[in-house]
């Protein structure tokens, strides 16, 4: 096997590059006042770069004294030296570039046609600027969709999008999104995300597309709207709305937050929508699946964004949560307060003797989900037992709006981990969650941290599910 002197090689080559005495091409980079010229060897650029090979070899190089002038407007200085860096020597540095520089980066690397640049770039991006990419899918998008040699991490941000819609929609620059992006995203099956926050977000971005316009401006106020902020809108949506599931959308939100835009429905579709939901009708038009994505869940209080985060608990997944598609647990609601009455016994006669059960409930006035995780489940006992595991945890999600706004707090003194007696309602702990008929209380005594700020509580509504292993 022939022995190799990479490293040397790198350096002497390197060394060319800082000391380019016999250098025969000028690259002036940058424009304004951010402007730079590099001195390079044709050969080495032409070697290295098929965009160079092309560009230097052509008759309409610019030539001064036997010296090759070559000017790169739309690439920064320092990406350049970057890339000159690369090219020259094999060495890349990105652990203190930016998340933007390395973007950039990247563009001007699909440019100069350097594949293992490309592909170097975007696994930076995907496993370094995790946090980064999530604040900024839009601006990334934008940026690489037309770009063939961008395809995995084009893939990874709408995958990921996808998986936790929240931020993406939330995010200042969502108004900005290109239509294609939008319709690309919205006709995917694995969007996870309730389709009333689709429609919601989809009228946002509609109406951001006549703020800038000299013709008509659209109020966000809806029902200051004139026939033409209503023509104007519907200019701006109609071909996103057949990939909207309308008839998944709850008929209290259709009427508060579909019904007011009525005049941007085509009328069969509105007429339909209202006999589906004033006579119960099965829908004619529009008829789509859920999406794939979806982790179905029977509840009024969680929905599958925080399903999916007690499943990665209950699993002990730490980091990045599994998609819902993913998910190994089901779900199966045993009973609801709304539904079979808040009261400890019958909360205790759909609840015994179904194993592992997650309980959530719905905090009364300050609508915060909380709830706790019991894996040994539930049992009839004649006298007072404490349940031992390592395994228990509580919850809390805030009002239900962020999927990062959550707390999980597991046992720590396992001995005291779940107390199960007789017609008892749900009780972790000594008394760190407490569920009593329609009251319940919080004090961190046996697990890590309280899941609430205060310490007594009403309840609105709860629910128990059943855990079973797919």
């Amino acid at each position: 096997m022939p022995s190799q002197f990479f490293s040397n090689l790198s350096y002497d080559l390197s060394q060319l590059l800082d000391n380019a005495n016999d250098y025969n091409v000028t690259i002036q980079v940058g424009e304004g006042s951010n402007i730079k010229e590099f001195r390079a060897h044709s050969n080495i650029l032409m070697a290295r770069s098929p965009y160079f090979k092309r560009a230097l070899s052509s008759d309409w190089v610019v030539k001064k004294d036997n010296n090759i002038i070559f000017n790169k407007p739309n690439v920064s200085p320092m990406v350049f030296a970057m890339m000159l860096k690369y090219i020259y020597a094999g060495i890349l540095d990105l652990d203190k570039q930016s998340g933007t520089d390395i973007l950039d980066l990247l563009v001007a690397s699909d440019e100069l046609l350097l594949d293992e640049l490309i592909a170097h770039c975007q696994e930076h991006l995907i496993e370094e600027k995790a946090n980064w990419l999530r604040l900024n899918f839009v601006q990334v998008l934008q940026t690489v969709i037309k770009l063939e040699s961008c395809k995995k991490l084009q893939d990874h941000c709408l995958k990921s999008i996808c998986q936790d819609p929240q931020p993406f929609f939330s995010s200042k620059n969502f108004s900005s999104l290109d239509r294609d992006i939008l319709y690309g995203l919205l006709e995917r099956e694995d969007l996870e995300v309730d389709e009333i926050e689709i429609w919601e977000n989809l009228i946002k971005w509609g109406i951001a597309q006549n703020v800038n316009s000299n013709d008509i401006k659209i109020p966000n106020d809806v029902t200051k709207w004139t026939e033409e902020h209503f023509i104007a809108l519907k200019n701006s949506v109609e071909q996103f709305i057949p990939l909207i599931r309308l008839f998944e959308i709850s008929s209290k939100d259709f009427y508060y937050k579909v019904r007011p835009y009525k005049k941007i429905l085509p009328k069969n579709i509105y007429e339909d929508l209202m006999s589906h939901y004033l006579a119960e009708t099965e829908p004619r038009t529009l008829i789509l699946s859920p999406r794939m994505g979806r982790w179905r869940i029977d509840s009024v209080i969680m929905k599958p964004k925080h399903a999916v985060i007690i499943a990665n608990c209950i699993k002990r997944i730490d980091g990045k949560l599994c998609i819902s598609a993913m998910v190994p647990y089901e779900f199966i609601l045993l009973y609801r307060g709304s539904l079979h009455g808040f009261n400890n016994s019958v909360f205790r006669s759909y609840a015994n003797n179904q194993g592992s059960a997650i309980v959530v409930v719905k905090v009364k006035d300050s609508g915060q989900i909380i709830g706790g995780y019991n894996p040994c489940g539930w049992i009839y006992r004649s006298f007072p037992t404490w349940a031992n595991t390592f395994d228990s945890f509580i919850f809390s999600f805030g009002n239900g709006k962020s999927s990062d706004d959550y707390k999980i707090s597991r046992v720590s003194n396992h001995q005291h981990a779940v107390y199960d007696y007789a017609n008892n309602g749900a009780h972790f702990g000594q008394s760190d969650l407490v569920l009593n008929n329609i009251n319940g209380a919080c004090n961190k005594y046996s697990y890590e941290e309280s899941i609430l700020d205060t310490n007594n509580f009403c309840i609105e509504e709860i629910e128990v599910f059943k855990v079973v292993e797919k």
